[in-house]
């Protein structure tokens, strides 16, 4: 008799979806490098890096982030390595000019797209009477804002920081995101504000701390937590979000 193959890891779909292009802009602003400087070595290499991340996350990859990761390593393999056509050289530059064409474009998009969100609720939804406007003093800035991309590499650290603590040989199971929810969101309004890692400080099971992080990310999606930075680089925070509602009891699966 045929011996049975293992079954498959769980795989997850990311909840808040970003193309290629924002994780580039990511890395590059990360960086302080301009779009140009696209095809850089650290790109590349930060962008491979993410990708592990998310492959060690048993995160479904989008086939986009794996077309741009093959373009990012057949330009840098011609700029590496000697390539006397002049063919090859010429598609390396035309997929590179392409590469930051694409890039700059997008960049813009999404300033426009940002500069139109961040403008002051007073004078695009509610406008002011004659002479009234808003005080100097009356404005708060804002934390930073953290991304999706931010939230990946954040769990990476905590997955490399837990992994002599967690068991390596584990019995894989698929864990219904919707049982972490509501303690995700009991962690933080116990908390009023809790810092990222303290998240899966008490998890002791890797497919458990896995199915946390997509219940955080479907909730960061929902607007019903906030993930915020209070300065660049620094520690991760999370506290209730625009939209908060009480924890949704999630019955058990009646046994067969």
């Amino acid at each position: 008799m045929d011996k049975p193959e293992a079954s498959a890891p769980p795989r997850f779909h990311l909840p808040v979806y970003e193309g290629p292009l924002d994780l580039l802009l990511h890395l590059i602003k990360r960086a302080e490098l301009a779009p140009g400087d696209v095809t850089a070595s650290i790109i590349t290499e930060q962008y491979l890096e993410y990708l592990e991340v998310l492959e060690a996350l048993n995160l479904d990859i989008a086939g986009e982030y794996l077309v741009m990761a093959s373009t990012l390593l057949l330009i840098k393999s011609f700029s590496m390595l000697p390539h006397p056509a002049a063919d090859d050289a010429d598609e390396a530059e035309e997929l590179k000019r392409d590469l930051v064409e694409r890039l700059l474009e997008y960049q813009r998009y999404r300033e426009a797209a940002a500069k139109l969100g961040e403008r002051p609720l007073l004078g695009r939804d509610v406008f002011a009477g004659g002479g009234e406007a808003i005080a100097e003093s009356d404005r708060v800035e804002a934390p930073l804002k953290v991304s999706v991309f931010d939230l990946v590499q954040a769990m990476g650290a905590v997955l490399r920081k837990i992994a002599d603590r967690l068991p390596r040989d584990l019995e894989l199971r698929d864990i219904p995101i919707a049982q972490c929810i509501p303690r995700v969101l009991e962690a933080i309004r116990r908390g009023g504000r809790i810092e990222f890692v303290s998240l899966f400080d008490e998890l002791a099971d890797r497919p458990l701390v896995i199915a946390t992080f997509i219940a955080l990310l479907e909730l960061v999606r929902q607007r019903r937590v906030r993930a915020f930075q209070e300065v660049r680089f620094g520690p991760i925070w999370l506290e209730r979000g625009e939209i908060d509602s009480e924890p949704v009891q999630i019955e058990q699966p009646a046994d067969d």
